[in-house]
């Protein structure tokens, strides 16, 4: 699943690889990836805000409703 949220691009693929996992994208450069049991990994804790946090939080909400990504 891809969705653009205030400007950042959210993907979560689920035969990407190991892990539940969403790689985040702005101006079409990854910024990292937000790991479900570490958090923001790999780039993304270097950019990481509220408002970044409240994305990907709404992002999750909405993959749990669709069975996607369940906490």
């Amino acid at each position: 699943m891809r969705k653009k949220v205030r400007g950042y691009i959210l993907q979560f693929t689920s035969a990407d690889h190991g892990g539940r996992h969403i790689h985040v994208y702005r101006d079409n450069h990854e910024l990292g990836v937000f790991d479900l049991e570490q958090g923001p990994i790999r780039g993304l804790d270097e950019v990481w805000s509220t408002e970044l946090r409240e994305v990907i939080e709404g992002f999750i909400k909405e993959l749990n409703e669709r069975g996607f990504f369940r906490t």
